[in-house]
């Protein structure tokens, strides 16, 4: 009894003091370092500098340093500027401000220096003065390349072995040039415009580039007990998945419409003439994805969120690029990756697809709506810039688009492409420095953001789900 009554007074004693703990002043937890990837686009003052509104704040012991082929230097925040592609590590202050407490800057994305392989999405307008080394312009992957005197031209088109199925027919004095790889190089001159050291010709990407893998095709249906209009997977008479369409009629022909009139003029010039397809779907994520075989998916989460027709008209110019430079079927062969096999046969027949990048990833595509490489996803930005600007629209929607992507999702973060707080910071830092670099006198002002067309369209929708 004596023992039970002195453990009771222990037990007493110890909530007590638990009592008198829980009652001060706890400290607060730590907050998580993260890290924060993106083009400085503005220098604020001598210790902050700017991707896009996220403000980087830096002290006396912050660590800089630049990467290189060479290795690793030492920089000073003075050597921060506008145009750097920078990795900071630190910590969130604020919504929108972030202590660094380390910075590695990518020095081996100079301003200057330019390379890069890309497809011809049109007929080069002086292609008969590049191989006889006359003066000649040739507009390629979202930049003007200016070929002088000391450019080093390898472009000799009777050289280079063309798919059967088009080279017949087809002499040097008729040969048409959309499709066909070009690599270059050159300085960018204070203008935007790059003086090309070297192009070289090579030859269109092959047939299977823009095929679906398996075999897949993707038709338009009914759903035979509701009637509803669906996109259906089909992979020979087996029907994979399924996608609801959005039922109103005019919201899809508005899309379509407008995609058609965004296509360059050499989007048939591939070794297969492709037929883009347009189809608005019924998902509430910020997104849109674009196949192999031209079909492309928009998100009615993405047209909720969409401000005008002018981002719009960027997005489905950057998916566009996507498919006439053949990203998927780079990132296979380039990264000698190994198609996988069909994996999605555990969706019931018929079934509706619930997450589309993890059905894509079952047929190995997921990156068509996760994302691709870096590389080429500011490939298909340049694209879809130079693309806007021509068809008359203002291109600095579209990183405030990506801007309003951040502010809608916070530090939220998500494995879709145009919904993740990474991605959009990364896009939209890219295209507000690539718009800086590229078009430096701007006059932009006078250009389209928004059109009647698309207020009908999104008065047709009415409110849709967002996430």
């Amino acid at each position: 009894m004596m023992r039970t009554a002195q453990t009771k007074r222990w037990q007493q004693l110890a909530a007590c003091c638990v009592a008198v703990y829980l009652a001060l002043p706890q400290p607060a937890p730590a907050t998580a370092k993260v890290k924060l990837r993106g083009y400085i686009t503005s220098r604020v003052d001598d210790r902050t500098v700017a991707i896009l509104d996220d403000k980087l704040e830096l002290t006396a012991a912050s660590h800089i340093a630049g990467q290189d082929a060479s290795g690793e230097h030492a920089m000073a925040m003075a050597d921060l500027g506008p145009g750097m592609l920078i990795e900071a590590e630190g910590q969130w202050l604020d919504r929108h401000r972030f202590f660094a407490e380390k910075v590695t800057v990518n020095l081996r994305d100079g301003e200057k220096q330019v390379h890069g392989t890309a497809y011809l999405q049109e007929e080069p307008s002086e292609a008969s003065k590049i191989p006889g080394g006359d003066t000649a312009a040739l507009k390629t992957d979202g930049y003007w390349l200016d070929l002088g005197s000391q450019t080093h031209r390898d472009w000799d088109a009777v050289k280079i072995a063309m798919p059967s199925s088009t080279a017949s027919g087809i002499g040097s004095g008729d040969r048409k040039f959309a499709g066909y790889q070009v690599k270059y190089n050159g300085l960018r001159r204070s203008d935007g415009r790059i003086a090309a050291d070297r192009v070289e010709l090579g030859a269109p990407a092959p047939l299977d580039a823009y095929k679906m893998p398996h075999d897949m095709q993707v038709v338009s249906g009914k759903d035979a007990q509701t009637g509803i209009e669906v996109l259906e997977f089909r992979h020979g008479n087996k029907v994979q998945g399924r996608m609801k369409l959005f039922p109103v009629r005019s919201v899809q022909e508005y899309v379509s419409q407008l995609g058609d009139s965004l296509l360059p003029p050499g989007n048939r010039g591939t070794v297969k003439a492709l037929e883009f397809r347009f189809f608005v779907v019924e998902d509430s994520s910020i997104n849109a994805a674009s196949l192999p075989d031209g079909t492309l998916l928009v998100n009615t989460g993405l047209l909720g969120a969409i401000q005008n027709e002018s981002q719009l008209a960027f997005v489905l110019s950057h998916e566009i690029a996507h498919v006439l430079q053949v990203h998927y079927w780079r990132e296979v062969h380039e990264t000698r990756g190994q198609r996988v096999g069909l994996t999605i046969a555990g969706l019931a027949a018929g079934a509706f697809i619930g997450d589309l990048g993890t059905f894509m990833a079952g047929l190995g595509i997921a990156s068509v709506v996760n994302g691709h490489q870096r590389e080429l996803e500011n490939q298909a930005d340049r694209l879809g810039l130079q693309n806007v600007i021509e068809h008359g629209y203002d291109p600095r929607e579209a990183p405030k688009f990506c801007k309003m992507v951040i502010d809608h999702y916070g530090d939220r973060s998500t494995s879709k492409l145009w919904s993740d707080h990474d991605s959009s910071l990364m896009r939209g830092s890219f295209m507000t420095v690539q718009l800086s670099r590229q078009y430096p006198e701007g006059h932009f002002e006078q250009a389209k953001r928004d059109t009647s067309a698309f207020r009908a369209m999104r008065d047709a929708m009415g409110p849709v789900k967002i996430e």
